[in-house]
């Protein structure tokens, strides 16, 4: 058992709490290894002296650490991480991809998440954060509860699975380069109330009196799929960073498929041009009976 010992500036008491929850984590791990029988949550904080949900922070930080690394190697006086990853294409390539942002956009949406919600959350990097930052506020701080999210990303699957949130799969067919499925004829009976989207580029079009918000998809068979999962949920989360904001890519699933929903346009700082944009157009997306919110994440200012 760790030694706490109150010293008088809080900088040194704060070290020697964080170096015995990392002692406490090593023998936790220890523990586990040495076993071959499932332990209950409520032998090992007995084990460890603490409570049932310190067990459950740990075991979320050992799992995250665990799947990031798959060994150990010393090479000419050089220590050799040997990671674990998905499968090398268009994900893959975007996960490291303005993270902290991501990661600020993902706070954002799940802390607006209310109890009991039914929601479609899609495949991207950042609906993966999303995914990743349900797990912690689940783990962590028990809320939001009963969430029940059907998505067609294997990475984000695996991160609510593992927060024990209940979670079903999207689509039939299997794409390696997103990590992802989609199916050419989308039928469910899971009916959500909301959809949580990334999209590759994001395009404010004006024709006539209207204006449409389109959503752009690197793929084609993704865009073809998207628009049948949006098609029949009233709100949609459009979850993107700011470099994304006015770029267009080959295939659409935007548009017309919006018409009549409420759409949350979560991203970080964005320009005055493009908040004079957003203002100007939102009463021309309400024509079409779409109302638009945009809301933007606590990141650090774009310079």
């Amino acid at each position: 058992m760790g030694v706490y010992c109150r010293l008088s500036t809080g900088k040194a008491e704060y070290e020697l709490m964080a170096e015995n929850a990392d002692v406490r984590r090593i023998r936790l791990l220890e523990l586990l290894a040495a076993s071959d029988e499932p332990q209950s949550l409520e032998s090992l904080a007995d084990h460890m002296e603490c409570d049932t949900r310190t067990i459950r922070r740990d075991l979320d930080l050992l799992q995250r650490l665990l799947q990031n690394v798959q060994g150990l190697e010393v090479r000419r006086g050089r220590v050799m991480v040997a990671r674990s990853g998905y499968s090398p294409g268009y994900f893959t390539a975007q996960l490291g991809k303005n993270l902290a942002v991501k990661e600020a956009i993902a706070r954002q949406v799940v802390a607006t998440l209310a109890d009991d919600l039914a929601v479609a959350l899609t495949a991207g990097s950042t609906p993966y954060a999303i995914a990743r930052e349900m797990r912690r506020s689940v783990v962590e701080e028990g809320k939001p509860q009963n969430l029940i999210v059907f998505t067609n990303s294997v990475p984000a699957l695996q991160e609510l699975i593992a927060a024990g949130i209940s979670a079903g799969v999207l689509g039939e067919i299997y794409d390696p380069e997103d990590c992802s499925f989609h199916t050419p004829e989308f039928r469910s009976a899971f009916q959500p109330s909301v959809a949580i989207v990334g999209a590759s580029g994001v395009l404010m079009t004006v024709s006539g009196a209207g204006a449409s918000l389109e959503l752009y998809s690197h793929r084609a068979e993704e865009a073809a799929f998207m628009k049948l999962l949006l098609a029949h949920v009233p709100e949609v989360v459009v979850a993107v960073d700011s470099t994304k904001i006015g770029k267009r890519h080959p295939w659409n699933f935007g548009g017309t498929v919006l018409h009549g929903k409420t759409v949350r346009l979560v991203t970080d700082n964005l320009t005055r041009e493009q908040s004079q944009e957003f203002a100007e157009l939102t009463p021309r997306f309400a024509r079409h009976g779409m109302t638009l919110i945009v809301e933007t994440a606590d990141t650090p200012p774009k310079k």
